[in-house]
Parts: structure tokens; C-alpha cells; sequence
């Protein structure tokens, strides 16, 4: 059993622009709650959002992050982890306290087998008392060991600490109803290079799966294999519609067009099909990544969108976007014509290639610069796949990456990715008459 996204991920998008705005997860001013610390050599953790519903039909949006943050079980605004802390560390600390010292013994005597043997056995006993502390709850009422309801012989450690059982046994202690369920990873991508910043994962196998099944039991919601509802119209700004097409300003961290799985169905196209039901199944005429913000046109009849879509294709539409660079350009201004293909072991980056490349054209010129950093204009004459990402960061390019971007860039400025659509011009496709419409760019 799965819970469906629902409206989860307009919460989470909400939670994603606090931590970035806040650069913690509390509000104290205490050094252990900023999130430098997801950026540093602890790497990135998940964090997840769980929609509710209480007895009078009020929305209840719970929070979560996997296992601790820094050290902390508890933090205010977050729900507890399953088991009583304070149990915890009675259990705890005076077997941490032994571990620790047969550590050193063994790291003066490291071939001493009897030591090593009984640090892992403390380790494996300890680890079996842990799991004993998990009493997960589902929503029918009924309460059972963690060790009971986990399928395997041997529990993973971790299991229970992740965002969806927390979240999940929260709402059944407090009888709330869940409606959606969102997790993302947020921070220095994880060593594997499985977590990427700001990305949406979905519960995990090995320590989740086999104890959501127990964990939903009771939930009205569970089992509907219908896709996710779309967000409401609150959530996407509408700069411009007639009865022939809709001009928004796309948010960064949004689908421009459903992705693969139920969980990447929210999008701009969903969004638009939900405020106007009669527009085309498919209203887009182009995209704008996910990480990348601003002005994008959707048509909202069959008429307008072969229109749209043919001034697209004949690059009769003028496009303009405005980017921060993560370094200084000696330049005022140029053209970059740079050959690039999908790296087809490694999607979706693209790379470099002379030979297979389709040639990319942009112009751009600086606008200011400040603290290490160049605000550009970029007037992309083609519109390639991740062609102003990849004309900026490639050393055949500026090869200075845009701020905040997670393919191209080095890592060292987190972040929402500074890229912003913020002219788009073309003529109406019923009027004919030219039309442009601009966005300021948040950053």
C-alpha cells in the first residue's frame, strides 16, 4: 500500500522555500538548527510532508526529517521520532559508553579477536533493544512492535526513523486522517549520488515498504490508484488568459509537464487543465526546466497551440532570462555556439560533443556584479535542453556555472537555482497582434 501525493508537495515546496529562506529549521537562533549543516561533511538528509486531516474536516500539515538533525531527536515544529527519547538514551549511553571504550582497547590492539567479538556483540544486542522501543500504531488503532510487523529476520537499522513511518504514526496517535504524502532530499547530495538536493523520492524499500502496509491499515484514503490531485489555483500565478491562451509565472521546483510516476504528476500542464478543464489535453507549446523559474505560455484551444507551437518551432518568439552566475566574467558580453548532446548514461545531463552535438546559439551580456557573482542576461536564439545551464558552466562556454545549479554547478552554493524566464514575446495566435509579457525574478 501507498499513500498518494495529493496536495502534499504544495507543503513541501512551502517547507523548501522556508529552509532556504531561513537557512534553519526553527526558529531559535541556536547553531545546530541551521542548515549549514546539511551542507557540510554530514551531507544532505530527507525531510517529508504529511497532508492531514482532522475530525472537523480542518487541513493539518505535519513535518518531519529523517532519523536526527544534528544530534537532536526533538525539535520544535517537527513530530517526535516513534519511540520515548528519554527511554532511548537510558538505554543508550551506558552501552555507547562501553563500545566506545572497547574501541580504543581494540585500536591499540587491533588483532585481539575477543574484543573485537564482544564490541560487535554489545553493537548487535543493543541494536535488538532499540527496535524493542518501536511500538508503531496504525489507523485502525491497533499497536505492534516494530520487530512483529517487519517481514525480514533482520531488521535494517534505521527502519522507523525514516519521514514516512514518523509522520504516519504521529497522525494515528493524534486521529488524523491522511490525505498526501511528499518526502525530498535537501542539502550536499549523498555519497552514493542517489539524493540529489531538492528532489522528491518516494518511500524507501528496504526499511519503509514492509511496514507501510501495517502502518495505513484504517486510512480511508489508502488504495486509490487514481493520480494525485493537482495543486489549486492559489499556487500558480496567472499573469495573463483569454479564451485562446494563459500566461503564468512558473515557480522553480515545478514540473512544466507530468513526469514519470504518480508522484511527479503535479505540474504546470495539470495545474492549467485544472483551472480551465476544456483547454488540450497537452496545452504546452515549450518548457521551462523544473529548477528554473518564470514566464511560460500554454495555448487553451487546439488552434492556439499549433499556432504557439509553429512560432516556437521557426523561432519567431523572443525570449530573455536573467541568471546569477557563481563567479565573476571578465567580459561584458558575447555569443556562445556551443555543440551538446544528452549524456545517455547519466540523464538527464548534457554534455560537450563536436561531433554528435546539436549546435546551441546564445547571446548574453553582464549586468552587475556583486560578491563573487555576475548577474547575466541570457537570449537563447535556440532552445536546446538545458542550453543556458550548460553554456554557462561549460569551460567551452563561460564555464562559470549558474548559481544553485545541481547538474552543472559545483556544489559549493546551495540553493534554488538562480534562473529566471522573465521576457517572453510572441504574437497572439488569434489577433496576431504582439504581445510580450514579463516576470521579475525573485532573487
Amino acid at each position: 500500500m501507498d499513500l498518494p501525493v495529493g496536495n502534499s508537495r504544495k507543503f513541501a515546496h512551502e517547507l523548501m522555500a522556508k529552509l532556504d529562506g531561513l537557512k534553519r529549521i526553527d526558529s531559535s537562533n541556536a547553531r545546530k538548527y541551521s542548515t549549514d549543516y546539511l551542507f557540510g561533511d554530514a551531507r544532505g538528509q530527507m525531510f517529508g510532508v504529511l497532508e492531514c486531516e482532522d475530525a472537523d474536516g480542518n487541513v493539518v500539515v505535519l513535518m518531519a526529517f529523517s532519523c536526527q538533525y544534528n544530534g537532536e531527536w526533538l525539535v520544535d515544529g517537527w513530530v517526535p521520532p516513534i519511540f520515548d527519547v528519554d527511554t532511548f538514551h537510558e538505554l543508550t549511553q551506558p552501552v555507547y559508553k562501553q563500545i566506545n571504550e572497547l574501541g580504543l582497547q581494540i585500536k591499540q590492539d587491533p588483532k585481539n579477536k575477543r574484543l573485537i567479538t564482544e564490541r560487535a556483540e554489545l553493537s548487535r544486542n543493543l541494536m535488538k533493544e532499540i527496535h524493542g522501543l518501536y511500538i508503531l500504531t496504525n489507523f485502525n488503532g491497533e499497536k505492534r512492535p516494530l520487530v512483529e510487523v517487519f517481514a525480514a529476520k533482520a531488521v535494517p537499522a534505521g527502519t522507523g526513523d525514516c519521514c514516512a513511518p514518523k509522520l504516519l504514526n504521529h497522525a494515528a496517535l493524534n486521529g488524523l486522517k491522511p490525505l498526501g504524502l511528499s518526502e525530498f532530499y535537501w542539502g550536499k547530495e549523498s555519497k552514493s549520488r542517489k539524493r540529489q538536493h531538492g528532489e522528491f523520492y518516494p518511500a524507501c524499500k528496504e526499511k519503509c515498504q514492509p511496514i507501510l502496509g501495517f502502518m495505513l491499515k484504517g486510512a480511508e484514503s489508502v488504495g486509490d490508484e487514481k493520480p494525485p490531485a493537482p495543486f489549486h489555483a492559489t499556487s500558480i500565478s496567472i499573469l495573463y488568459s483569454d479564451s485562446s491562451i494563459v500566461v503564468v509565472n512558473k515557480p522553480s521546483g515545478l514540473l512544466s509537464v507530468p513526469g514519470k510516476g504518480p508522484e511527479n504528476q503535479d505540474c504546470v500542464v495539470a495545474r492549467i487543465k485544472e483551472l480551465f478543464p476544456d483547454s488540450p489535453d497537452h496545452p504546452e507549446v515549450h518548457r521551462l526546466d523544473m529548477d528554473t523559474s518564470g514566464v511560460m505560455v500554454l495555448a487553451r484551444t487546439k488552434e492556439a497551440h499549433r499556432e504557439l507551437s509553429r512560432q516556437f518551432h521557426d523561432r519567431e518568439t523572443e525570449k530573455m532570462y536573467t541568471a546569477i552566475l557563481d563567479g565573476e566574467l571578465v567580459a561584458e558580453s558575447g555569443t556562445i555556439e556551443l555543440p551538446f548532446r544528452l549524456d545517455i548514461e547519466n540523464r538527464p545531463v548534457q554534455i560537450y560533443d563536436p561531433v554528435h552535438g546539436k549546435m546551441g546559439l546564445t547571446f548574453w551580456k553582464t549586468l552587475s556584479i556583486e560578491n563573487g557573482q555576475t548577474r547575466v542576461e541570457f537570449i537563447p536564439i535556440t532552445g536546446r535542453t538545458h542550453q543556458l545551464r550548460v553554456h554557462a558552466a561549460s569551460e567551452k562556454g563561460l564555464g562559470v556555472p549558474i548559481v544553485g545549479d545541481r547538474l552543472y554547478g559545483s556544489g559549493t552554493a546551495p540553493g534554488q537555482l538562480k534562473l529566471h524566464a522573465s521576457v517572453l514575446c510572441f504574437a497572439h495566435p488569434e489577433t496576431g497582434e504582439k504581445r510580450t509579457f514579463t516576470s521579475k525574478p525573485s532573487f
